[in-house]
């Protein structure tokens, strides 16, 4: 009965050591991950709506797409640095847990000027 209970101990106490090394490499990987699919998702998606408007051509909603795919975590991470020096968790109470309403829209903070600037820049309007 001892041996299993040494044996259940060993089991558990390499899983703890190894569980930090996994935490590191699996939150390394899964923010890489998930920034590389939302630049990707917003090429593609720029790509195969956007072109479809008038003056606009793949190649330019390619561009709008790389644009986007920059600024947007610009204005999630500016939102977050402010939240972060105010010492608070929320923006606001509407949305509790989720960081208010500005940051389900902070990325936006930065895409909109962004795009009128691209728009202005490829004379698309």
């Amino acid at each position: 009965m001892n041996h299993r209970r040494a044996d259940l101990r060993a089991a558990v106490s390499r899983r703890r050591r190894s569980q930090g090394h996994l935490r590191a490499v699996t939150a390394t990987v899964g923010v890489a991950g998930v920034v590389t699919a939302g630049a990707v998702a917003a090429i593609l998606v720029s790509v195969v709506v956007v072109h479809f408007i008038h003056p606009w051509t793949i190649s330019k909603a390619a561009i709008y797409g790389v644009v986007v795919a920059v600024v947007a975590p610009l204005g999630d991470l500016s939102q977050s640095m402010i939240k972060r020096h105010l010492g608070l968790k929320d923006m606001g109470r509407l949305l509790p847990g989720h960081g208010g309403i500005l940051d389900r829209v902070d990325g936006l903070l930065f895409v909109i000027p962004a795009t009128y600037f691209v728009v202005k820049a490829m004379h698309l309007g």
